[in-house]
């Protein structure tokens, strides 16, 4: 249907019954209105089905609980020069690259079957691919009296292209319909945080988060709607919901977005067994860890929020809450590590390189899960340098793997940004140092913030190392003038005497909530906001506004001199 033609119905059923303008009746994988004439049933787009699913060697394969489904490349159609140019790019450069080392189907299957059938999917990736092109060889900064550039003017046209072209599938209540809003949301996300409108791509992202808990509520009722199966399913749904846990969990780390998506809530994911239980693969391992991330983020919300409303608090309930969420992690980080020392992965190999992410992120979620009910106490935090020295061991590992020169090559594609849409070393290094008081290990952490030149998805390098700068600043003050620096190896030789080398930073120093307000874009101002505790029981609130200086290409104090 062209854009304008002024016709909004969406129109379901199998491709063969849809060029017959027949009314179908949906059977699966063939629809019987096809089968009783003899027709071959073409099936129902990236949804799967047809009559080539029929063959001894489909690419479904029927399961207990769901139906995997494995496509094919298929090529996708492109009206003119420019789209099949932008469209190469995407398929050989930003598909690639974006999804960062945790590769799945989303990416590599799901995208481009869904833009072969779906001109919303389709635009919707031209405009990706066109923006992740551009990114890193213009301003970042949006000149207001200047007409944009061809590049931008064809990402604001396939854009809105694919907005014209998904409006009919908001009247459906359709399955294929969600899905392809859904689709289209992620890709929009994506794009307008590598444009760097943060704002724009957030309000897209809870767009999508609502749809996904508004499709959870009619779920319940709808036996055949998979969407919300339990992870670790192969299927459309299964890779939908993992690529929006994954864009969730980031946001949420830097304290953004809503807290929609409530099927992550502990109490609605199946226990894990105690004894036995082993990860399969990588991604498996990575679909958990997501999980956990979210549950333990959506436990700190709702404490927090209770206690912003002071509001009872039934302390008992989420102490119990927590420990299940313990319980869990004890049985995930064991199991993760067995898998680890399983695997037989090449030190220098991208394997390694989210094998390590991964145990990153398994000792932050520990460090998250003890202090989550404990919003003040930052003394807790002393509790867990051996958890803080370990990050940071693994993060010279990183270093080391993704240095060399072998893996370079791959993780750094010539004529192209570095940046990727998924986690990182960002959100761990952010959390370490602002909440690792150890002084000689924050401004390490904070030294190997500042070297990476990269962005991941929300996540971006030059305006996240000022803010993390700023942040040891406000709580440090004074308090280390005069005091001999202590480098690591005595630190590590003094058996973890922390006291005997230098003084601890006293809890009166230290903030207990930092904020940041992210600005629509690198024109506007980012707000950071700090609170401490004052000694009458009263808050202190300190704000820092930052601008972003292009001649020096980071994002500096306003009204400071550079």
């Amino acid at each position: 249907m062209a854009p304008g033609s002024g016709k909004t119905k969406v129109k379901t059923g199998c491709r063969t019954c849809k060029a017959r303008k027949v009314k179908c009746d949906e059977g699966w994988p063939s629809c019987r209105r096809c089968l009783s004439t003899g027709r071959i049933c073409e099936g129902y787009g990236i949804w799967g089905g047809g009559e080539k699913h029929r063959h001894p060697t489909s690419a479904v394969h029927s399961t207990k609980h769901s139906e995997i489904v494995i496509f094919a490349p298929t090529p996708i159609e492109t009206a003119n020069k420019d789209e099949s140019r932008c469209l190469e790019w995407f398929t050989h450069r930003s598909a690639f690259k974006l999804p960062g080392v945790f590769r799945f189907e989303f990416w590599d299957k799901l995208v481009f079957q869904a833009a072969s059938t779906e001109p919303a999917v389709r635009h919707a990736i031209l405009a990706l691919g066109s923006a992740h092109k551009r990114e890193g060889r213009v301003s970042l900064i949006p000149a207001l009296d200047i007409t944009p550039d061809k590049e931008e003017q064809f990402t604001l046209q396939q854009y809105s292209k694919a907005i014209t072209y998904l409006q009919p599938h908001f009247s459906s209540r359709e399955n294929s319909s969600v899905r392809v809003g859904l689709l289209t949301c992620l890709i929009f996300v994506i794009l307008e945080f590598i444009r760097g409108r943060y704002k724009t791509a957030i309000t897209h992202l809870q767009s999508g988060l609502k749809l996904l808990d508004e499709s959870q509520a009619r779920s319940d009722d709808v036996e055949s709607y998979s969407l919300f199966s339990e992870p670790c399913r192969d299927s459309v749904d299964a890779w939908i919901i993992q690529a929006f846990i994954r864009l969730d969990v980031q946001t949420k780390l830097m304290g953004q977005g809503s807290h929609y998506l409530n099927f992550i809530r502990e109490d609605r994911t199946p226990e894990i067994p105690t004894h036995g239980f082993a990860f399969q693969s990588i991604h498996q391992a990575r679909q958990h860890l997501d999980r956990l991330l979210g549950q333990i983020l959506y436990l700190s919300h709702e404490y927090r929020s209770q206690a912003r409303r002071r509001a009872k608090i039934y302390l008992n309930s989420y102490l119990l809450r927590q420990r299940r969420i313990e319980a869990k992690l004890g049985v995930l980080f064991p199991a993760f590590k067995i898998l680890r020392e399983n695997q037989i992965v090449e030190r220098v190999s991208t394997s390694n390189v989210a094998f390590t992410l991964l145990h990153i992120y398994y000792l932050l979620a520990g460090i998250m899960l003890d202090t989550c009910l404990r919003p003040t106490d930052q003394l807790r935090y002393d509790a867990h340098t051996k958890s803080f020295l370990a990050i940071m061991d693994q993060m010279r590992l990183l270093a080391y793997i993704t240095s060399s020169t072998v893996l370079y090559k791959v993780l750094h594609l010539p004529n192209m940004s570095s940046t990727i849409s998924d986690l990182g070393a960002f959100p761990p290094l952010f959390y370490l140092v602002t909440k690792c008081r150890v002084s000689w290990i924050r401004h390490a952490a904070l030294d190997f913030l500042k070297r990476l030149p990269h962005n991941e998805g929300i996540w971006t390098g030059r305006m996240i190392s000022s803010i993390a700068e700023e942040v040891v600043k406000i709580e440090e003050g004074d308090f280390y003038e005069g005091v001999a620096a202590t480098d690591e190896a005595s630190f590590c030789s003094a058996s973890d005497k922390l006291e005997v080398l230098q003084p601890v930073l006293p809890e009166s120093y230290r903030i207990h909530d930092v904020k940041i307000e992210l600005p629509e874009d690198y024109a506007g101002t980012v707000t950071l906001r700090c609170t401490r505790g004052l000694e009458d029981s009263n808050e202190e609130v300190i704000t820092r506004d930052f601008v972003y200086n292009e001649s020096a290409q980071r994002w500096v104090i306003k009204g400071r001199k550079v």
